[in-house]
C-alpha cells in the first residue's frame, strides 16, 4: 500500500527545506513525498533540487493558481492509495509513521484523522509562545476507534463547529484514494469550493463514511507570520499577514470554483462561505442550516475585526438578499456577541494544561519544525505500538514519555 505525503507551497523556501526533511527521513519505500510548487519566485526549486531522494517529486507550475487548484492539482499527480497533505511549514512525525501504517494496514479505512501537534516557528513577529511543543495526556497514545461524520451534519447545520470533533482532514489527515473517487464532485475534481481541508469536511459530513480518529499525534501544524492559516487570523492593515490574505484572495477570485460568499479574509466567513457554496453545487441544497446561528457566527468577525465589518456585513446582506433569508439576519444581530471560548471550553482547555508539559524544540543550536519532529519523536519512542498490542496501557506511555522529557529543556 502506498502513501502519498502532498506539501503545497509557495515562496517559503526559509521553511519547505525543515518539513521536507521530516518526510524523508520516514524509513519506508513505499511512500512518495510530492511538493507542488505554485509558481515560487525565491528558491524553492533550488531547495527541493537539492534533496536526491527518488521518493521526492517536484511538481511545478508556470502560473500563479488558487489554493484549491494547487491542492487538486498534485492529488491528480499523486499515485499513492492514502493521500495526506501537510503545509510548507509542518511536518510528519517521522518515528510515528510506521504506526499510522500499521493502522491503514489493519483496519483500511476511509480516511483516519489525528490530534496533530503545534510549533510557532521562532522568527520575527512569530509570537511569544514560539519555538516550543507541548504534549497534552488527553491527546497521546489513545487507540483509535470509528466514527461516521455524517452523525454529525445535525451538529455542522446548526452551526456548533466546537462539537465537530473528530472530523475527516485531508490535511494533517489521511485519507484513501478510492473514498476521493467516490465523493469527488466530478471526475478529477476533487474540491468545488476554495479552501479544500474545510470542503473535504464538510463532505464528509454530507455523505458519511467509514473514519477511524487517533488521539495520538502523526504530525505537526507548523505555524508562522507567513503561513496563509495565520493571514487570516492576523491580517491587519499594513502587516505581512494583510499582503498573504490579499494574494490569497487574488487567487482564489480567479478560480471558476470561487466561494458565492465573499470571506472578507475572516476565519468565520471562510466556515459560512465553504458551507454555502456546497450545499449549492453539491446537491446538498436540501439540508437547511440554520441561518440565524450561521448569520450570527459570521456577524462575530466583524465584531473582533472592525476593520471588516463593513465588508462583512455587505457580504451577508448580498447573501441574505439572493436567498429570501433577510428575516434570519435581522434576527442574528439581535444576538448578543458569541465568546471565543465557551466556560465548558475554557475548563476543558485548563485541565487539559495542568496535564500537559512543553519543551523547547531548539537541538545543537538550531530550532525549526526538524528539530521540532526530532524531539517529539524523542518523547514519543516506541510505546505506541505496544498500546496498538495492548501489552500495555496509555497511562504507562505516558509514564514513559514523561520519564524521557526530563533529558530535555523545559519552555514555559
Amino acid at each position: 500500500m502506498k502513501i502519498s505525503i502532498i506539501i503545497p507551497t509557495r515562496e517559503r523556501a526559509m521553511y519547505l527545506g525543515a518539513s521536507i526533511r521530516t518526510a524523508l527521513n520516514i524509513e519506508d519505500d513505499n511512500i512518495e513525498v510530492i511538493v507542488s510548487d505554485n509558481a515560487s519566485d525565491d528558491n524553492t526549486r533550488e531547495i527541493v533540487e537539492a534533496e536526491t531522494d527518488p521518493r521526492l517529486i517536484y511538481l511545478p507550475s508556470d502560473r500563479r493558481m488558487s489554493m484549491r487548484e494547487n491542492f487538486n492539482r498534485s492529488l491528480n499527480a499523486s499515485s499513492g492509495d492514502y493521500v495526506i497533505f501537510i503545509g510548507d511549514d509542518d511536518s510528519i512525525l517521522s518515528n510515528q509513521f510506521q504506526f499510522l501504517r500499521r493502522i491503514l494496514d489493519e483496519q483500511t479505512p476511509d480516511g483516519i484523522s489525528w490530534v496533530k501537534a503545534t510549533y510557532g516557528w521562532p522568527v520575527q513577529n512569530s509570537g511569544p509562545k514560539s519555538g516550543g511543543i507541548r504534549f497534552y495526556r488527553q491527546e497521546t497514545y489513545g487507540k483509535p476507534f470509528s466514527y461516521d461524520p455524517q452523525n454529525d451534519i445535525d451538529t455542522l447545520l446548526n452551526c456548533k463547529l466546537a462539537q465537530l470533533n473528530p472530523a475527516p482532514n485531508i490535511y494533517h489527515g489521511c485519507v484513501s484514494r478510492k473514498y476521493l473517487d467516490r465523493i469527488a464532485p466530478e471526475p478529477n475534481v476533487y474540491f468545488d469550493s476554495v479552501i479544500p481541508d474545510v470542503n473535504f469536511q464538510y463532505r464528509c459530513n454530507f455523505v458519511g463514511g467509514k473514519f477511524l480518529h487517533s488521539h495520538h499525534q502523526f504530525s505537526i501544524n507548523g505555524y508562522s507570520p507567513a503561513s496563509n492559516g495565520g493571514s487570516q487570523v492576523r491580517s491587519k492593515p499594513g502587516t505581512l499577514g494583510e499582503k498573504i490574505a490579499k494574494q490569497f484572495e487574488a487567487e482564489n477570485r480567479t478560480d471558476s470554483y470561487d466561494d458565492i460568499i465573499d470571506h472578507a479574509t475572516t476565519i468565520q466567513m471562510v466556515y459560512f462561505a465553504t458551507l454555502e457554496t456546497l450545499r449549492e453545487r453539491g446537491g446538498f441544497s436540501n439540508k437547511a442550516p440554520n441561518l440565524t446561528e450561521w448569520y450570527h457566527f459570521a456577524i462575530n468577525a466583524g465584531r473582533q475585526k472592525p476593520e471588516k465589518k463593513t465588508r462583512i456585513e455587505k457580504a451577508l446582506n448580498d447573501y441574505a438578499d439572493r436567498t429570501g433569508t433577510q428575516k434570519q439576519l435581522a434576527a442574528a444581530r439581535t444576538l448578543p456577541p458569541k465568546p471565543k471560548r465557551t466556560l465548558t471550553e475554557r475548563i476543558k482547555r485548563a485541565r487539559g494544561q495542568i496535564s500537559s508539559f512543553r519543551l523547547s524544540a531548539e537541538k545543537d543550536g538550531v530550532n525549526t519544525v526538524l528539530t521540532a519532529t526530532q524531539i517529539y519523536d524523542a518523547i514519543l519512542g516506541q510505546e505506541y505500538g505496544a498500546v496498538l498490542d495492548g501489552t500495555i496501557s496509555s497511562a504507562d506511555a505516558w509514564r514513559a514519555a514523561k520519564r524521557r522529557s526530563k533529558k530535555f529543556t523545559r519552555q514555559l
